[in-house]
C-alpha cells in the first residue's frame, strides 16, 4: 500500500493532448501525447508544449492509441498533428491563425515531400534576421521537429524524415 502512495508522489501532472501520430511504415494514428500541466492550457499553449516536448533530447516519446501507451522512438517520427479547432482566430486571407501571422515576420508556402513518399502542403512561418530570409535558412535553423500550419492542422514533422522542400507561389483561393 505504502509503495502505491509513493508512486503517485513521483508521478508529474500531464495532460493528454488528442494529436495523430504518423510512424515510419505505419498508417498514421489518432493518439494523445502527454505533455506537463500547466496553470495556463489556451490552445497556442499546448502547442509550444507538445513541441517542447518532441524536442527534449529523450529518444522515446509515449504515446497513448489504440492499443495502449506505447513508447516511439524520436527518430521514426514521421510527423505530429494537432488538430486546430478555434475557428474564431483565423485570418480569413490567409486561412491561418491570427496570432501566428501576429508573431512572426515572414511565412513561406511549402510543399514537403518526405521519406515515406507522402507529402505535406502548409506554411512555414519565421523571425530570421533581415540578412537570413530564405527558407533554407529556416530549414538550416529548425530543431528536430519543423512545424508547418496548414488550414486544419498544426504540424511537427522530422526534419530527419523530409526529403525535399519545395516553394509555392502564394494562392488565396
Amino acid at each position: 500500500m505504502e509503495g502505491m502512495d509513493r508512486s503517485a508522489e513521483l508521478r508529474l501532472p500531464t495532460v493528454a493532448v488528442p494529436v495523430r501520430v504518423a510512424i515510419l511504415g505505419q498508417t498514421p494514428i489518432a493518439a494523445e501525447l502527454f505533455v506537463p500541466e500547466t496553470s495556463q492550457q489556451a490552445r497556442a499553449q499546448l502547442l509550444e508544449d507538445v513541441s517542447m516536448v518532441v524536442e527534449k533530447d529523450e529518444g522515446f516519446l509515449p504515446v497513448r492509441g489504440p492499443e495502449g501507451v506505447r513508447l516511439f522512438a524520436k527518430h521514426a517520427v514521421v510527423w505530429i498533428a494537432i488538430r486546430r479547432e478555434v475557428e474564431h482566430d483565423v485570418d480569413e486571407e490567409l486561412d491561418m491563425p491570427e496570432e501566428v501571422v501576429t508573431l512572426y515576420d515572414r511565412h513561406h508556402r511549402v510543399e514537403l515531400q518526405l521519406v515515406t513518399g507522402a507529402t505535406l502542403v502548409g506554411m512555414l512561418f519565421d523571425s530570421s534576421p533581415a540578412d537570413r530570409p530564405r527558407v533554407v535558412d529556416h530549414l538550416n535553423r529548425a530543431k528536430r521537429f519543423l512545424r508547418l500550419w496548414t488550414a486544419d492542422e498544426h504540424y511537427l514533422v522530422n526534419t530527419q524524415q523530409i526529403l525535399q522542400v519545395t516553394e509555392l507561389a502564394w494562392s488565396l483561393e
